[in-house]
């Protein structure tokens, strides 16, 4: 069973966002903001551990020597990482305490647990995530089933005791209007004759770490209805007020500008509709808005078939990851061009230093919990992104999302 576990709290500036991602706790050891060097103890206090030994211990208080670490946004060659009670005490230069467990980390990589900034998931999704290093999911909508994993989930997030599903982030129940998107779930929706402030304080009330805004007209699609720009603006604002990210659906281009006019702190689709112009990319940087760009469901299974045929990944999927992966979208199919759009988008944005989340959408036809996220990160690298950049996207996901979470929370006693 995978090892966990990190402490819920945010620490000041880049620090807030540094909880640890991990799957395993030799995985889940470092993240962004701290020093590279190597770990110094007086060899006769260090206990050093036979290498290949599991990295656990009753205490979860160890050091990982002379690996190579990705923190988060950077490589660092050579370096080590001390973990107490199963808190990071250091990355980088650290004195070892007399009798500490030191495993051997040359040869070996170590980074911080992956992030998916949109899912729909549920306890056998949050198992197949982990499984593939994603050690936090950022559910993006669910129904009123769905509400009832929420107190176990932010009971867990907080706990230091071992686990084999990912962190859980949830907006609950999005705000939506009756017969608008999502069509097929029966859930409460905000009528005309409905105060968006009560709607939103029930849902906060119901356990939502944030608040999700669908706008959503059809014009991608068929024509549906969807929120006014002054229920959009209503709903933003009650949100802040009551110190709650405010994210939108909004898949094209003048349903973002509806949702960025009100103050929403977040997209979590990229638009797909139309390649998007130089003002409206500087308007979204300037407004310090994020992007979820969920490349995964707009291209027609390409990534999908990829993972499928990777033996590397195809001995670890489950049956559940197989049959998503192996459905498709005929939607993606007849609109060929909503993936080249979509990259284009992807491209432009980072190029302007937007700032660029991974998330897969997933369980749609062509996507699997965990596994996506590895192909969404490969996909960043056709978007103007290096490697290094297009990785630190799946560590942003989780620290520059649930940091803004954070900012707006009030203190909970």
């Amino acid at each position: 069973m995978p090892d966990r576990r990190t402490p819920d709290q945010p620490s000041p500036g880049v620090g807030r966002a540094r909880r640890l991602l991990g799957s395993r706790l030799a995985m889940r050891l470092l993240s962004a903001g701290l020093v590279a060097g190597a770990v110094t103890t007086p060899a006769s206090q260090a206990a050093v551990v036979p290498q290949g030994t599991p990295v656990v211990n009753a205490g979860n208080t160890f050091v990982i020597r002379d690996a190579r670490i990705f923190d988060g946004q950077r490589w660092i060659e050579r370096g080590s990482g001390h973990v107490v009670r199963g808190r990071i005490a250091s990355v980088g230069r650290a004195v070892v305490p007399r009798g500490t467990p030191v495993y051997d980390g040359r040869g070996k990589t170590v980074m911080p647990g992956l992030a998916d900034a949109h899912v729909h998931t549920d306890d056998e999704g949050r198992r197949d995530a982990l499984r593939f290093g994603v050690t936090t999911q950022l559910d993006m909508f669910s129904d009123v089933d769905g509400l009832a994993q929420l107190p176990a989930a932010k009971r867990l997030r907080r706990s230091l005791k071992r686990t084999d599903l990912a962190d859980l982030w949830s907006v609950g129940i999005g705000v939506t209007v009756p017969g608008g998107y999502p069509i097929a779930l029966e859930i409460p929706r905000l009528t005309p004759g409905t105060n968006p402030g009560r709607f939103v304080a029930d849902r906060i009330r119901e356990g939502s770490d944030y608040i999700k805004i669908v706008v959503e007209d059809g014009s991608i699609n068929r024509p549906l209805p969807t929120l006014t720009p002054q229920q959009v603006q209503a709903v933003v604002t009650t949100a802040h007020e009551r110190r709650r990210l405010a994210v939108a659906h909004a898949e094209a281009i003048r349903s973002a500008k509806i949702a960025m006019d009100a103050g929403a702190d977040g997209l979590v689709h990229v638009f797909r509709d139309t390649e998007v112009d130089t003002a409206l990319v500087s308007e979204i940087r300037d407004r310090g808005t994020f992007v979820v760009a969920t490349l995964a469901v707009f291209d027609c299974g390409l990534g999908a078939n990829d993972l499928l045929a990777d033996e590397r990944v195809a001995t670890y999927l489950s049956e559940a990851q197989i049959a998503t992966l192996k459905s498709r979208n005929p939607g993606c199919q007849r609109n060929p061009d909503w993936h080249r759009i979509a990259m284009e988008n992807v491209r432009r944005l980072h190029a302007a230093g937007v700032p660029i989340l991974t998330g897969t959408d997933t369980p749609l036809a062509g996507t699997a919990h965990g596994v996506s996220v590895l192909a969404e990160v490969e996909r960043f690298t056709s978007a103007g992104m290096t490697a290094q950049q297009a990785l630190a996207t799946a560590n942003r996901s989780r620290a520059g999302f649930s940091s803004r979470v954070d900012s707006r929370r009030a203190p909970q006693h």
